[in-house]
C-alpha cells in the first residue's frame, strides 16, 4: 500500500507521482528526455518515480512512518 505522502510530489505538491510502469508511452518518452537521463542507466531510471505535472524525478524511495 502506498501512502498519500508517497504519491505527492515534493517539488510541486501534485498527486501525480507515478512509477515507470504507470507512465503512458508519451509520458515515458518525455521522462527519457529529463536532465537526469544522462546520470542514470535506463534500468535504474525504471526504479524512479516521476511527477507528470512538473516532471520532478524522484531517485530514492521515501520512507514513511506507520
Amino acid at each position: 500500500m502506498v501512502h498519500v505522502s508517497e504519491k505527492t510530489c515534493p517539488s510541486c505538491g501534485s498527486i501525480k507521482m507515478k512509477d515507470w510502469t504507470e507512465l503512458t508511452d508519451d509520458e515515458k518518452f518525455l521522462a527519457q528526455r529529463l536532465p537526469m537521463s544522462a546520470e542514470y542507466t535506463p534500468k535504474e531510471r525504471k526504479k524512479h518515480r516521476y511527477c507528470t505535472r512538473c516532471w520532478y524525478e524522484e531517485t530514492t524511495p521515501r520512507s514513511h512512518k506507520a
